[in-house]
């Protein structure tokens, strides 16, 4: 009886794997760690940005990039106008007029225009608010294309993944390819729209 009983399980855990390969290779965005470490991003004055894991009101702040010194930058504040210094770690770039695509379950928002103000390296997912609304929504970095010279880090390559963490510049999207044209410091690479996020 024991020898029968071990031998379903063993045939059925197999299956069980099987089965929630298929159920997540359509979703393999989930299978991607974007929690990569790597260069710092570098933001330039005139770059707005929201300020994340800081202490106190400033949190999730947004403002304007004024200046730097080494990895702390000045940052005025939208509203008060408060300069504050933090670091860059503390800073997500804030990303307008990225484009939303190949969304199945709302395919009537695709081709609108979204504006991203942080993104989740847990959840591999942006915050998002679509032009003229205040709800913010919740994107996969496969389902927006960033707009030209948008600085971001890659994550997720399997074969180039060396490549993870390192911070490239987007200089074009192949639309025909679905992948964007990046400059890894003066080396152009093609890489896919879930493989890189605007951080």
């Amino acid at each position: 009886g024991g020898s029968r009983r071990r031998s379903r399980s063993e045939r059925r855990r197999p299956r069980g794997e099987e089965r929630g390969r298929e159920r997540s290779s359509p979703r393999d965005l989930d299978g991607i760690d974007y929690r990569v470490s790597g260069p710092p991003m570098g933001y330039s004055p005139g770059q707005r940005v929201r300020l994340k894991n800081v202490a106190g009101r400033q949190n999730n702040m947004e403002g304007e990039v004024v200046g730097n010194s080494g990895s702390r930058y000045r940052v005025r504040l939208e509203g008060n106008g408060n300069v504050v210094e933090v670091s860059g770690r503390n800073l997500c770039q804030i990303v307008d007029d990225a484009i939303l695509t190949n969304l199945q379950s709302r395919p009537d928002l695709n081709g609108r225009s979204v504006r991203l103000v942080s993104f989740d390296t847990q959840k591999g997912k942006y915050e998002g608010y679509l032009r003229g609304s205040d709800q913010p929504q919740l994107i996969k970095a496969e389902n927006v294309v960033l707009p030209d010279y948008s600085r971001v880090r890659i994550a997720g390559l399997m074969r180039n993944s060396e490549m993870n963490g390192e911070v490239a510049e987007i200089q074009s999207f192949d639309q025909a390819h679905g992948k964007y044209v990046v400059d890894l410091g003066g080396r152009e690479i093609r890489i896919g729209l879930r493989n890189v996020f605007a951080a």
